[in-house]
């Protein structure tokens, strides 16, 4: 009878650590105040459910940069602002596209990551 050696894969150590980082209320709270000062709304209303052009580009506006700069989850930023992860993710997606069609929102977006680097050290700009 032939026996058969398993195959032992070799444990791929990138899959075996973990990959969250977890950063501190306050940067939450940071990055959302940021956004809505530079908007111009409430934190409440852009926590809220509405839909209004303002909120949703402002709401959209702080799930990318908490996603893309301090590198968290759409799991992790999905509860702060009371929604699923797949709106986190389209949300953060289509970021981008929002920016090169409307052009004041680059602006924003400068002046908001302007004022959130001068006050943290953002290890995911470094």
């Amino acid at each position: 009878m032939i026996t058969q050696k398993p195959r032992l894969r070799p444990q791929r150590v990138s899959l075996l650590t973990e990959r969250r980082v977890e950063i501190v209320a306050d940067i939450y709270n940071d990055v959302v105040n940021a956004v809505a000062r530079e908007y111009g709304v409430p934190v409440a209303k852009m926590m809220s459910k509405r839909r209004n052009f303002e909120l949703v580009m402002a709401r959209n506006m702080a799930c990318y940069i908490l996603h893309t700069t301090f590198k968290q989850k759409a799991s992790q930023i999905g509860p702060f602002f009371f929604r699923d992860r797949t709106t986190i993710l389209h949300a953060v997606n289509n970021f981008p596209k929002d920016i090169e069609q409307v052009p004041f929102l680059k602006e924003t977006y400068d002046l908001v990551m302007s004022r959130i680097i001068n006050t943290h050290s953002v290890y995911a700009l470094k």
